[in-house]
């Protein structure tokens, strides 16, 4: 017998925002920027003159934080399935005796069928690490964030407490959840389902610090921007924060997934139980 899953709970722990350490803070940032006033104009240095120190302004500077996803989500299906097995034989046996039912060997292929009881146990894991500000997978442990030091928050105001901007985040957890629903949720084969459990291991979403520093060569009119992490402390390229990247969003925009998800599921009702909240959502599905 084939079956969907119809899960009637999906348990989704471990809801956490997370911070991760900062390890350059305004003042160092400031130092290390001043530091790199020649370097930040490294694409000019070529120029028959090369600009002094006191020649470059920092004329902009912010910090922001930027955040990614990373969700991980189980299966586990336990069943028991009646299936049929050939079992070889030598060419010279015509029949077959166990426990006192006698079999036929087939002449054809030499081998004679038994029926029986599979006890099948299945488990899958299914991570994903997305950007959330482009919506893209990105492989954030390149950049060593899943390996630092991190602290849960309770609320992302402390992320503006020093004048931090937060850059607008396009995925949502719903429609990340869905991915990997996507992946778990699929038909098998059994005739007794022992135990069917579907659950979202982890749900966090991680805020990391950048700081930008726009730098002037006066007396040549050029500029640069410059983007110092603040976990690892590499140095890149930089770009400003835009009103297009800059909007409000609560915690529950970024958490409040049931409702969205509820449909997702063949089944008839489906409870989402989270760390902070619990959701009974009951959905009529027609097959």
């Amino acid at each position: 017998m084939q079956h969907s899953q119809a899960l009637n709970e999906i348990l989704i722990q471990n809801e956490r925002l997370l911070l991760i350490d900062d390890i350059l803070g305004w003042d160092k940032a400031r130092q290390v920027a001043a530091d790199h006033k020649v370097k930040a104009m490294g694409m000019f240095s070529q120029l028959l003159f090369r600009p002094k120190p006191d020649d470059i302004a920092i004329v902009y500077e912010e910090k922001r934080y930027q955040a990614f996803w990373h969700i991980i989500g189980t299966l586990f299906l336990d069943y028991k399935r009646k299936t049929r097995h050939k079992v070889p034989v030598e060419t010279m046996v015509k029949t077959i005796t166990i426990e006192g039912i006698e079999y036929t060997a087939h002449q054809t292929d030499h081998t004679f069928e038994i029926e029986g009881i599979e006890h099948c146990q299945e488990e899958q894991r299914e991570e994903l690490l997305v950007d959330a500000q482009t919506e893209k997978p990105g492989d954030f442990s390149k950049y060593k964030y899943m390996r630092c030091t991190s602290k849960q928050i309770e609320s992302m105001d402390i992320l503006t407490q020093d004048g931090a901007q937060i850059a607008y985040m396009q995925a949502k957890a719903s429609f990340l959840i869905r991915q990997v629903l996507n992946k778990l949720v699929r038909p098998y084969k059994a005739d007794e389902i022992l135990e069917e459990r579907i659950a979202i291991d982890e749900l966090n979403l991680f805020f990391y610090p950048l700081y930008t520093f726009e730098y002037t060569w006066t007396n040549k009119d050029k500029k640069a921007l410059v983007e110092f992490d603040g976990v690892t402390g590499e140095v890149r390229k930089g770009q400003k924060i835009s009103d297009k990247l800059l909007k409000s969003f609560s915690y529950d925009d970024m958490f409040d997934f049931a409702k969205e998800i509820a449909g997702f599921v063949p089944g008839g009702g489906l409870a989402m139980i989270t760390g902070r909240k619990a959701y009974q959502i009951v959905k009529k599905t027609k097959f």
